[in-house]
């Protein structure tokens, strides 16, 4: 085991969005079960807060994971009470070695 894997320390469970025909013409988005993902998870700091919010991104946390896992834009990832969905994801080290998704921590209707 990798030192990097180790630090991977929880199983997040993944949503994606999928968008279903409303019966009128329209449609809704409504999130389906892709699995989970081993990863970790961590607040932005102060400093990554302060660049994304000059680019006018948002960013509250960031997902690591293995660079083989399955993880699109829109996704959601929840864990322990905490759910945040992945607004942009980057392979850093460009050796297909790991991601690192920039996150928004969320409250879904329903959830305490």
């Amino acid at each position: 085991m990798s030192v990097f894997t180790s630090l991977l320390n929880h199983d997040f469970t993944q949503t994606r969005p999928a968008r279903v025909s409303d019966g009128q013409g329209g449609w809704t988005v409504s999130f389906a079960a892709e699995g989970t993902i081993r990863g970790r998870l961590r607040p932005a700091s102060t400093e990554e807060r302060t660049v994304a919010a000059q680019e006018q991104r948002r960013l509250s946390h960031v997902f690591y994971c293995e660079a083989d896992e399955d993880v699109q834009r829109g996704d959601r990832l929840a864990e322990d009470g905490i759910t945040v969905e992945v607004l942009g994801i980057r392979e850093p080290s460009r050796a297909r070695h790991h991601l690192e998704c920039d996150c928004w921590e969320t409250q879904i209707e329903g959830e305490p």
